[in-house]
């Protein structure tokens, strides 16, 4: 197939936009996306680092007027098939992608935009993929205990390394203890157990976030509350 020498001049002015959207693909947990997901991510990566170039190049002459810069030619070449594109910008800019592509990166990572926005009251989305990848993410779960309930298996250990999503529930335990699910007999330890089920054959509990002490086993007084409330009710009545 034959690329048109527009086509071979547009692949190379947005040839910035599609190395941040690599590397912002290839350091983010996200969904799978398509294609044309990619190529309109990558229009707009790439027009990012050519402004945010812009505006640095802007900044440095406003702060030293007297040094000269060379001009942005990025929009002209668009607008202008005769005018000729830098490689010299196309290179900076490249080079600035990466690292643009790197703070994108970071701020997915601690879910910024999204804590910003759940801040303000927009959202109440957390940022993960599923609530899978969101409670394995929390810092204060480290150790757990995931119950196998169809092979009659409970597995204590800390967490190293986990699958993004909750589709293929995977996960890879250190420093594990393993016991039967139903007698709580203690079978063996093992230095790594990685695990492989279907999610709704395990579930697992986070021994190392607090439990609230307003809460802590309320059940037995409220017990105790509603039946003295019961027999409050269906005490007979006498006269004084």
């Amino acid at each position: 197939m034959e690329i048109s020498e527009f086509a071979f001049k547009l692949l190379l002015l947005f040839f910035p936009g599609i190395v941040c959207a690599y590397v912002v693909d290839n350091l983010t947990i996200h969904k799978p996306r398509k294609l044309p997901f990619f190529l309109l991510q990558s229009f707009v990566l790439g027009t990012g680092c050519y402004f945010l170039y812009w505006s640095l190049l802007t900044l440095f002459h406003w702060k030293f007027p007297r040094v000269e810069l060379p001009p942005i030619v990025f929009l002209r070449a668009l607008a202008d098939s005769t005018i000729r594109f830098s490689f010299r910008e196309i290179a900076y800019v490249s080079l600035m992608s990466v690292i643009v592509g790197c703070i994108i990166s970071v701020l997915a990572l601690y879910k910024v935009p999204n804590r910003i926005a759940r801040r303000l009251g927009i959202t109440k989305k957390f940022g993960e993929l599923d609530v899978w990848g969101y409670a394995l993410n929390i810092p204060e779960v480290v150790w757990i205990t995931l119950r196998d309930h169809k092979n009659n298996l409970v597995y204590d250990g800390w967490i190293q390394a986990f699958s993004d999503d909750s589709k293929d529930a995977e996960v890879f335990l250190r420093d594990v203890s393993i016991y039967k699910n139903d007698t709580g007999e203690k079978l063996y330890q093992v230095g790594a157990v990685y695990i492989s089920r279907k999610r709704e054959d395990i579930s697992i509990e986070c021994r190392t976030l607090p439990l609230d002490e307003r809460v802590r086993w309320k059940e037995p007084q409220n017990e105790g509350h509603q039946n003295e409330q019961q027999q409050a009710v269906t005490k007979p009545a006498t006269d004084g």
